[in-house]
């Protein structure tokens, strides 16, 4: 879906499969040791199960369509070799709820932008009416990147959330509608 080369790496997106399982294991055990980003999700949807957050997805899901996760790879360049080729990031849609994570070592060129880009023209051409995430009110990064392709900010207060590491997230809910 993506080919781009940024800081002497060649990027490419892929979906998953069985073949890239460990890969994608180990990217997510280093992506879980760099950020709790991930644990953003799970708190929220716990507390939703147990209706202890006003946060409310149901309007959102789009059920009978399908869903997708990628890896996204790095090759340097010039290297001909696959052995080269790691997995530096993982991106997601399922039931319209937009997933996307890039190593620390990896941002900040233009990767996770490439990414977005490329799934929302997926969501499009599967058949999404509107892609929605969230995202903590600190994280201005990814607040800014989202909002530059097309997501806008919904509901009025953000959600807030503590982590088991006792830090509170504030969660604001983003949406794209094609």
């Amino acid at each position: 879906m993506i080919a781009a080369q940024f800081d002497h790496y060649e990027y490419s997106m892929l979906g998953l499969d069985l073949q890239q399982a460990q890969a994608a294991q180990d990217l997510l055990t280093q992506l879980k040791q760099e950020s709790d980003t991930f644990e953003l999700a799970e708190v929220r949807d716990s507390l939703a199960a147990s209706n202890q957050s006003s946060v409310v997805e149901a309007d959102l899901k789009n059920d009978d369509l399908p869903n997708k996760t990628w890896l996204i790879w790095a090759k340097p360049l010039g290297h001909e070799e696959d052995s080269d080729t790691v997995a530096v990031g993982i991106a997601s849609i399922a039931d319209g709820e937009v997933g996307l994570a890039v190593l620390a070592a990896f941002q900040g060129h233009g990767l996770g932008q490439s990414t977005l880009a490329a799934m929302v023209v997926w969501a499009e051409e599967a058949g999404y009416d509107r892609l929605w995430l969230d995202v903590d009110l600190e994280n201005q990064v990814a607040r800014h990147l989202y909002k530059k392709l097309g997501f806008t900010e919904v509901g009025e207060e953000p959600e807030p959330i503590e982590l088991r590491s006792g830090r509170q997230a504030n969660l604001v809910k983003m949406e794209l509608l094609f």
